[in-house]
């Protein structure tokens, strides 16, 4: 998963050029976006719902709705950038695909939520693996052959959901998932995750500002560039994400049972573990990430090296702003992320366009670098808050 767009954009930049490169971008981005509506920030919050507060059927006809939702907006707001931006019918249609292709991505979460917390993450995570690899696998062939980004796009989107519905029919009978409960708590748990949603929503919204900006007021050719030289951040998150989800169970206990101690230790560590990551990565790019990359998309981004590493930074900052998001969640202060992701939304959505329109890409890489730095201020605050309430609990 967390190399999917880098796979498709190499074979992309090879066979369709660095245009449709630059349309794919800001629809992957997109669809990214949209992404959060479908899955509604709801993971974190059902895998650590360990006392059962809601069933399997709240979690899933909820998640039919948030997917409903999620195709209707990403309906209306096409229609609407398409008209303001000028885009033209292919590159509206790949960016609809694109949404439609990433609407599996939100349908089966909720199955492997669940499988996560009946402790069977090892069958959410086979499955996925091999929805994501043979689709991966049948878009670049397909693009290989016909050249054509929207062909393929089509053809690997109707794949995709018919490997998905494949696969939930096979793995969901091993743990007898009820059907239906009858207890009708579906909008009583959208509604108890909705500041989840806005949050995760605001995130990559204020994640993908500069791609919005830059498809706004510059080409699409250096919105591919951006969108190489991004690549690397966002894998930095997931892979964090990957270290992360395995432990989520545990850390739901301890705060369960009011061991802060070990609980606080355990986050501590998780939080040097993306430290860790994110170093790693700056040195490997500092010496070999512009050369890598240049070969990986066959493009020159040698200018590039200086807003490489800042957006570098920004990714690490990424990793750790979903870390204490995911930490906020547990400790059930979701409510406060709100505020949190509306201050830096503001901040997104007032700067974007003057930075990337007068420093253009390098505009662009220190302004995302700012958003998520002033993220993790504020998240760290409600962690601070949220650890010593729990503390004074404790002495009283």
């Amino acid at each position: 998963m967390a190399f999917q767009s880098v796979i498709m954009l190499m074979i992309l930049t090879r066979t369709a050029g660095l245009n449709a490169s630059g349309i794919f971008t800001i629809a992957y981005a997109n669809a990214n976006l949209f992404l959060t509506i479908g899955k509604y920030g709801m993971r974190n919050f059902q895998v650590s719902d360990i006392r059962n507060k809601y069933s399997f059927s709240d979690y899933r006809n909820s998640r039919l709705v948030s997917t409903a939702a999620m195709i209707l907006v990403s309906l209306l707001y096409l229609f609407y950038v398409s008209k303001e931006n000028g885009y033209s019918t292919e590159k509206s249609l790949i960016i609809l695909w694109m949404c439609l292709f990433k609407v599996p991505d939100a349908f089966e979460d909720v199955y492997y939520g669940e499988y996560q917390r009946n402790a069977r993450l090892d069958i959410a995570s086979k499955a996925m693996t091999i929805r994501v690899a043979f689709t991966i696998i049948l878009f670049g062939i397909l693009l290989i052959i016909t050249g054509q980004l929207l062909f393929s796009l089509i053809i690997a989107t109707i794949f995709t959901y018919i490997l998905m519905v494949y696969l939930l029919v096979a793995t969901r009978e091993s743990l007898h998932l009820a059907r239906n409960n009858g207890k009708g708590k579906t909008y009583i748990l959208l509604k108890e995750c909705f500041p989840l949603f806005a949050g995760s929503f605001l995130s990559f919204y204020i994640g993908n500002a500069p791609k919005y900006a830059i498809d706004a007021t510059l080409s699409d050719e250096l919105q591919a560039c951006y969108g190489f030289i991004a690549m690397p951040v966002f894998v930095i998150g997931l892979l964090n994400g990957f270290v992360f989800n395995p432990m989520l169970y545990k850390i739901s206990r301890m705060w369960q049972e009011r061991e802060i101690g070990k609980f606080l230790k355990n986050v501590l560590f998780q939080i040097l573990v993306v430290a860790v990551i994110t170093i790693i990565c700056l040195v490997g790019a500092y010496l070999l990430g512009i050369p890598v990359l240049s070969v990986l998309y066959n493009t020159d981004l040698s200018e590039f090296k200086t807003e490489l590493l800042v957006l570098l930074f920004g990714g690490g900052l990424l990793g750790l702003s979903g870390l204490l998001s995911a930490v906020i969640t547990i400790m059930r202060m979701q409510n406060w992320l709100l505020g949190g992701y509306l201050i830096v939304a503001v901040f997104a959505l007032l700067g974007s366009r003057y930075f990337v329109g007068k420093y253009a890409v390098m505009g662009a890489a220190v302004e995302y670098a700012v958003l998520m730095l002033i993220l993790c201020v504020c998240f760290a605050g409600i962690l601070t808050v949220g650890i010593l309430r729990a503390r004074g609990k404790e002495q009283l």
